[in-house]
């Protein structure tokens, strides 16, 4: 989180991936935040700021619950958007 994180990303930072699968938020009030840090493990995460997660990205399977580690984490976003459309591309041939 930066000093200037005062309002949700722009439509340039969303832009980044655009799965139509992709949902994109700011948590504002920190609570997926916080349900993340529950469900990893302390190794697995990269980017905290005051022990609160941010600019990562999490990929789920196709109907997973709640609660349940994800298939990929990682970040800082731009670092691992390569990454997480190749991953995003290969579930679309397994499905």
């Amino acid at each position: 989180m930066l000093p200037t994180d005062w309002f949700r990303p722009s439509g340039r930072t969303q832009s980044r991936i655009s799965d139509s699968r992709v949902v994109q938020f700011w948590d504002k009030d920190h609570l997926v935040a916080k349900e993340l840090q529950q469900q990893l493990s302390s190794s697995q995460i990269c980017c905290q700021s005051d022990g609160i997660i941010w600019d990562v990205a999490a990929l789920y399977p196709n109907n997973v619950q709640w609660g349940s580690a994800p298939g990929f984490f990682g970040g800082a976003v731009l670092d691992v958007a390569s990454e997480v459309r190749q991953r995003v591309s290969a579930m679309n041939l397994n499905h």
